[in-house]
């Protein structure tokens, strides 16, 4: 008996874009702040930005941005027309903590960076895989020494 209910639980893919990667690559803190250097990090963000470019995605790429940065570039991210979009990521490699991301000057929230994309705030991606990557070294935690080995899952 067909309930008229669809069970295909996969995307439309198809829009003229696939996307708009957004990668913010966080290497030097503030000496206000005491947080060491992310080493390796620059290896981290030239292989995601080179995957998602052979994704086809458009890649944009920022370093060292302060947590105000980070909110004003988000924001205004989200404010762009998506329609053309089959999806948005947001790659985010800096120091963190549960529910935070530091920009270079301080924590931000990262529920904050997330409401600018539910679908109320940004109609054009309604429907539409957002992701947020997140790659942090937790302050205190000893930093890897090897450029693209996995850290520790932060949740938001």
């Amino acid at each position: 008996m067909d309930s008229g209910i669809s069970l295909d639980c996969s995307y439309k893919m198809d829009y003229p874009e696939m996307g708009l990667c957004i990668i913010i690559n966080n290497k030097n803190f503030h000496s206000s702040t005491r947080m060491a250097s992310r080493s390796g990090t620059d290896v981290d963000a030239a292989s995601v930005r080179e995957t998602f470019k052979n994704l086809n995605y458009e890649v944009r790429h920022k370093n060292d941005l302060t947590r105000e940065e980070i909110i004003e570039l988000l924001q205004n991210v989200s404010k762009e027309d998506h329609s053309k979009r089959s999806s948005f990521i947001c790659v985010l490699l800096s120091h963190g903590d549960e529910g935070v991301i530091y920009g270079t000057n301080g924590p931000v929230d990262l529920k904050k960076l997330t409401y600018y994309f539910r679908g109320d705030n940004c109609r054009t991606l309604t429907g539409k895989p957002k992701l947020f990557i997140i790659q942090v070294t937790i302050p205190g935690e000893i930093q890897r020494t090897d450029p693209g080995s996995s850290s520790p899952s932060v949740l938001c």
